[in-house]
């Protein structure tokens, strides 16, 4: 029974697959926050009225990534729209 609850908490206080949202971590960010390049790969163009804010986000701010339309800075709390590039 305590194996069951030890999985059962370390499954919710450690979410890497977090309500639908994947956590990454920024690579970089390109073309005067146009871009956003994850540390898994991943680039995702931004929407231009979120342009503004992506452009003060840094590499190593971690962001979580809710499909394919919503980026969110853990960081700062900033959300904007994204599509994926790759």
């Amino acid at each position: 029974m305590k194996r069951l609850l030890l999985v059962a908490a370390a499954t919710f206080i450690s979410p890497v697959h977090a309500g639908g949202c994947d956590e990454e971590t920024i690579r970089g960010v390109a073309r005067g926050g146009s871009v956003v390049v994850l540390e898994s790969g991943g680039i995702y163009k931004v929407e231009p009225e979120g342009i503004s804010d992506t452009a003060l986000w840094n590499a190593g701010d971690g962001v979580l990534v809710r499909g394919d339309a919503k980026m969110i800075n853990k960081d700062n709390g900033d959300k904007v729209h994204v599509t994926p590039a790759r």
